[in-house]
């Protein structure tokens, strides 16, 4: 396993550039399996997926800009996936966010509620070695206004072979610049922890 490296800013944004040219293999040697942009010849496995995109399409066409708004974050429409949902607010031009929403679904997985954290908080605190991995595509995802799938393996102690995650862009009112990000994290044959597994991993990595 990679020793843990906290990333600069530069070489976020040399990952974000690999990620971009479709070159992300250069980038990210352990742990992730795919990332690819989302067009309209993207077709994704997991239901879950399809039905926010769809959501996401269908409300960006009701602009004349066909952009997806903040405004246009509606939990209750969202429906059942809402629990997998991660809703981060843009900060530092998309070098880090900080989550807005924790999905309960996610939470009761990794053993943490990690809302209103930075994404740069959360890699410090258990030491992730896909921190790059996380914010470089966070950033790919606010320089392109493009959505992002991504296939990776998760940390070793949450009981799942991958993470399945869509990320989409979320524009401000004006329709000038990427604000938050609206993600589903879909988990590969994992389970949720029992209220005892979760105090015990709690006090175990985040006390």
């Amino acid at each position: 396993m990679p020793d843990w490296v906290d990333p600069s800013l530069e070489s976020i944004e040399d990952a974000a550039d690999l990620v971009v040219s479709g070159n992300w293999r250069r980038a990210f040697d352990h742990g992730v399996d795919e990332i690819s942009f989302v067009d309209e010849t993207w077709i994704p496995q997991r239901k879950e997926h399809q039905d926010l995109i769809d959501f996401w399409t269908d409300r960006k066409s009701q602009r004349p800009d066909n952009l997806f708004t903040s405004r246009m974050v509606d939990p209750t429409a969202i429906g059942k996936v809402l629990s997998k949902i991660l809703l981060l607010d843009v900060a530092d031009d998309g070098f880090d966010a900080r989550y807005r929403v924790y999905g309960t679904g996610i939470s009761s997985m990794v053993g943490k509620d990690w809302t209103g954290k930075l994404v740069s908080e959360m890699n410090r605190s258990v030491r992730s070695n896909q921190a790059l991995f996380y914010r470089a595509c966070y950033r790919a995802v606010f320089r392109t206004a493009k959505p992002l799938y991504t296939h990776h393996q998760p940390l070793s102690w949450i009981d799942a072979s991958a993470w399945k995650r869509l990320i989409l862009p979320v524009h401000d009112e004006a329709g000038e610049k990427i604000i938050r990000f609206l993600v589903c994290n879909l988990a590969e044959k994992g389970r949720e922890l029992s209220s005892q597994e979760w105090k015990l991993l709690h006090d175990q990595k985040y006390s």
